[in-house]
C-alpha cells in the first residue's frame, strides 16, 4: 500500500475531462498487508484544487472518520 500521487489524479482528470477529482482508496481485508485509506485530490485551476481539497477533506474527516493530528 503506498500514497497515490497527485499525478494520477491529474490523469484521470485530463484524459476523461473533468475539472476535479477525488480519489478514495482503502485497503481492507484479512492478508497480511496492512489496512489503510488514502485520498488525493487535483483540481485543474487553483479554484478548482481548493473546491478538491475541501471535498475531499469533508469525505476523510465527516464520512471516513479520520482524526485531525492533534484532536480527538
Amino acid at each position: 500500500m503506498k500514497p497515490i500521487p497527485i499525478s494520477a489524479a491529474e490523469r484521470i482528470a485530463k484524459e476523461f475531462g473533468y475539472d476535479q477529482v477525488i480519489i478514495v482508496a482503502r485497503k481492507v481485508g484479512d492478508d497480511p498487508d496492512p489496512h489503510g485509506e488514502h485520498v488525493t485530490t487535483f483540481g485543474v485551476t487553483k479554484a478548482h484544487c481548493a473546491v478538491a481539497a475541501r471535498a475531499g477533506d469533508f469525505l476523510k474527516y465527516k464520512v471516513m472518520g479520520w482524526v485531525k493530528d492533534g484532536e480527538k
